[in-house]
């Protein structure tokens, strides 16, 4: 008689440390790509926000010419390297933000078109 197997062999437990391994470095990868994906919508939204009020301001009778504390805003929620301005043609007017993205070598933008 045969004796039947009586454990796993160290072959058995490496391999399957390095399927758990792979299933770990896979998930962690996705979480990484999510953190990013969320990081670039938050910008995306704090840009439409400060776009959607400055030509709101203008709706309302204020002045846009002077936006230096709209350029500070968007300076703090978009980094020191964003800008923002306004494009006027005729009665209407084009605000737009841009910023730099560390993931994306091009440069990220929000631009609204309105009249006030």
């Amino acid at each position: 008689m045969r004796k039947g197997q009586q454990g796993i062999t160290l072959l058995e437990v490496v391999l399957g440390m390095l399927v758990l391994a792979l299933g770990l470095f896979a998930a962690a990868a996705l979480q990484v790509k999510a953190l990013q994906a969320t990081a670039s919508a938050r910008q995306h939204s704090q840009a439409t926000y400060l776009v959607q009020s400055l030509l709101e301001q203008a709706r309302a009778g204020g002045s846009v010419e002077d936006s230096g504390q709209w350029q500070a805003q968007i300076r703090l929620a978009l980094g020191a390297q964003a800008e923002g301005w306004v494009q006027s043609s005729g009665s209407s007017l084009k605000v737009i933000v841009d910023w730099p993205d560390a993931r994306d070598p091009e440069h990220q933008g929000v631009s609204l078109q309105g009249w006030p």
